[in-house]
């Protein structure tokens, strides 16, 4: 028995060319197969090798054809032309005709949610140039291996751009390859960075690091705490140097040092005076734990209100998006190059944070999280800044908060919900672009600018 006959394979870009040229292009007379020897057809007039369209040549032949000059829409000829779908894909093909377009565009579809994707250039680096295509490029963070970058200015190769609404993780996430994610985007009443929201984020690092007795030691009030790793007294005094060396006085004025006893006025997270300041529904999810990061300050399902820990290890129920919060606005205002000693200090906190954060599990991420992404040996202010941001992405990625919007839901355990397999999917979006975390966190002194024309400067 013979095998069956093969068919040359046709892509649905192929299938639709051979329907238009059947329609408009001009077959010349059949001579010789062009599947079969692809010599045969022009190169001026240029012609292209197709199926034979009845009456052409032969069944399963290919025909020389000339292509009708409208065969597919230019979009870097025409701009504007692609559909809210898709985008334009620039092309470069080297010619020494000066006749000849070289640079060619197609319109291509948004990648979507849990699909592959490239990083692009316009994501990286806000603010975008007018007139300048800057998601054609790929961006710095893009890499085709563990050692292979592709130089700045390079057009993206894939067709694999994320949608409206989506960012694409680029390498930025060693956990999770390339994939469209959803955008975290801003609060409408996000924290600004101003000096009594610094000191109210500095509680929270002075609270830190004392021992966890477990809840077995009954009555315990904010005043004290046990010593666990350093003292008391040493921890509050590296506090104060911390944030008194990265401190900006022109925009926050002279550093006053903080006291620990500013927290011991905070009531306590088990006491019936604050759990009865809960709403319902803060109560039935984690009560004094629940956290909502898409609507943080909604006075019924938002944050649970602060309180201290007080029959555990007298931390505040926020230090860790406290703490962030504090990182952030410090390290988004430092100066273009940083000092020596201020230097010394950003590389610091991730060693601080690993021996001090109250959070067990936390601190034993702590080398992955942000050791392992390798800290900073730049003096460079937005290096800084940058770090700090991949490094609360990477944190935010892997949070029971943000998986399953809880921080008990037993994440990576038996109870792991079946329907997040695939990575792209979330309870609540993580991923915020630097763009938006430079809004958010950047001062502009003096500034009357709206927050969308300082998003435009980032």
């Amino acid at each position: 028995m013979l095998p069956p006959a093969r068919v040359p394979y046709m892509s649905t870009f192929t299938t639709t060319v051979v329907l238009l040229l059947s329609s408009v292009a001009h077959a010349q007379p059949f001579g010789s197969d062009c599947f079969l020897d692809p010599s045969v057809c022009g190169v001026k007039p240029y012609e292209i090798c197709a199926p034979c369209g009845p009456g052409w040549g032969p069944p399963g032949a290919g025909c020389c054809i000339t292509p009708p000059d409208n065969l597919l829409e230019d979009c870097y000829a025409s701009p504007g032309i692609c559909d809210s779908n898709s985008w334009c894909e620039l092309n470069d093909r080297k010619s020494w005709n000066d006749t000849d377009m070289t640079t060619m565009g197609r319109c291509l579809p948004y990648q979507k949610v849990c699909e592959s994707c490239t990083a692009d250039f316009e994501e990286y680096n806000p603010p975008i140039v007018p007139g300048l295509d800057a998601f054609d490029f790929y961006s710095p963070t893009y890499t085709k291996s563990n050692s292979e970058k592709e130089p700045l200015g390079t057009y993206i190769e894939r067709a694999t751009r994320c949608g409206e609404g989506l960012l694409c993780t680029g390498n930025l996430i060693p956990s999770l390859p390339a994939t469209c994610v959803k955008q975290r985007v801003l609060p409408q009443e996000y924290d600004r960075p101003t000096a009594e929201k610094l000191r109210h984020w500095g509680k929270r690092m002075l609270r830190m690091g004392a021992k966890n007795l477990l809840n077995r030691v009954e009555d315990r009030t904010p005043e004290q705490q046990d010593a666990q790793g350093a003292s008391r007294k040493d921890v509050h005094a590296g506090v104060n140097f911390m944030l008194k060396t990265l401190w900006d006085e022109q925009l926050w004025g002279a550093y006053k040092e903080i006291s620990i006893t500013e927290t011991y006025n905070e009531l306590c997270c088990k006491w019936d005076n604050y759990t009865e300041s809960l709403s319902e529904f803060q109560r039935n999810r984690t009560g004094a734990s629940f956290r909502n990061p898409v609507y943080p300050d909604d006075p019924v399902r938002g944050n649970s209100p602060p309180c201290v820990w007080c029959q555990f290890d007298g931390a505040y129920n926020d230090e860790n998006p406290s703490i962030w919060s504090l990182i952030h606005a410090l390290t988004f205002n430092l100066p273009d190059t940083v000092t020596e000693e201020q230097h010394q200090v950003l590389q610091s906190i991730p060693l601080w944070l690993r021996e001090h954060l109250s959070c067990p599990l936390c601190r034993s991420h702590v080398a992955e999280h942000l050791i392992g992404l390798g800290v900073p040996q730049s003096h460079s202010g937005i290096a800084w800044a940058r770090f700090f941001w991949q490094a609360h992405n990477y944190v935010n990625e892997q949070s029971e908060v943000t998986r399953c919007g809880s921080q008990s839901c037993g994440w990576g355990v038996w109870q792991t919900p079946s329907a997040y397999i695939c990575a792209g999917l979330y309870r609540n979006a993580w991923y915020t672009s630097f763009g938006d975390a430079s809004v958010q966190w950047r001062i502009f002194p003096n500034s009357t600018h709206t927050s969308a024309e300082r998003h435009s400067w980032h």
